[in-house]
């Protein structure tokens, strides 16, 4: 019981107790922040209007909904809410996280309000810059009976602030840059994939990224590399087949490799993945 009355003073209440549950607090009715461990989770926390919370993730992992919208988080992510959102979570192993709040804090400003809900993967130096603001003052204030300054805030804010933005620009960079990865992948790929020796393998050496990359890339547009090829190998070969002339004069072999395919048991395996019809040639009677 004596945890959840300090959780009180950090701006939350609980519905049901964590499991394993310990908690180092400072704070006063405008700011504060924890240090937390528990052994498990399955809890609705509130709070109030006029608060911003903010979680760090450093070890596990925790199941969270927001006004009933997932917000799976993990150990290097941090999470802005509003107080008066509706926050669920679970957590069926260990984990650690360090928690804040700022009442009246310019985080609830229109240009901030974009990354509320969302976990956001941040640089570790700047988790780095908020745990040890955070260890520190617990350490001291432990023995002091401290509560923070108004120092300890303003440093606090401008740091969740800035971990927070650079998060959400590194996210459309990267997306960016996955999308312009795509583009040109798929320029490369309509290229060559009527070579049979093309692979993946060359694709990335030819992009001049990793393998992850590309299928990261592809990933995002619900694709891979490989269906990317093999898509354009299929519909080369299905308008091949489809020539009334070429049906009369090429073997499914010729197909097959004009197409990109190997042989002709992949052409009829990658048929068969896309749903089309098995591919047959009838061939003219002599004479």
């Amino acid at each position: 019981m004596s945890t959840l009355k300090l959780s009180l003073e950090h701006g939350w209440s609980f519905e049901n107790q964590p499991d394993l549950y310990e908690y180092d607090v400072m704070g006063n009715s405008q700011f504060g922040f924890a240090r937390l461990w528990s052994g498990g989770m399955r809890t609705a926390l509130s709070s109030r209007e006029g608060i911003v919370h903010v979680v760090a993730l450093v070890e596990g992992a925790a199941e969270m909904a927001v006004e009933g919208k997932p917000a799976a988080i993990e150990a290097g992510q941090i999470l802005l809410v509003r107080g008066d959102a509706a926050l669920e979570g679970v957590s069926l192993r260990p984990f650690a996280r360090y928690g804040w709040f700022f009442s009246e804090s310019f985080l609830e400003g229109r240009e901030y309000r974009h990354l509320m809900g969302e976990p956001r993967s941040i640089p570790r130096e700047s988790l780095l810059a908020m745990t040890s603001v955070a260890n520190a003052s617990l350490g001291a204030g432990a023995a002091a009976r401290m509560r923070p300054s108004i120092h300890t805030r303003i440093a606090m804010e401008h740091l969740v602030a800035a971990a927070a933005v650079e998060a959400s620009v590194s996210a459309r960079v990267d997306a960016v840059h996955r999308d312009r990865l795509f583009l040109t992948a798929q320029a490369v790929i309509a290229e060559r994939f009527r070579d049979p020796g093309f692979t993946i393998d060359l694709l990335c050496k030819a992009l001049s990224v990793s393998h992850s990359s590309l299928y990261r890339a592809h990933e995002s547009m619900g694709s891979t590399p490989r269906r990317a090829i093999e898509r354009l190998r299929v519909s080369e070969a299905t308008s091949r087949l489809a020539s009334i002339e070429q049906m009369n004069t090429k073997s499914l072999t010729e197909v097959a490799s004009e197409a990109g395919f190997t042989s002709v048991v992949q052409m009829r395996r990658a048929f068969a993945r896309a749903g089309i019809r098995q591919p047959q040639v009838r061939r003219r009677p002599p004479g």
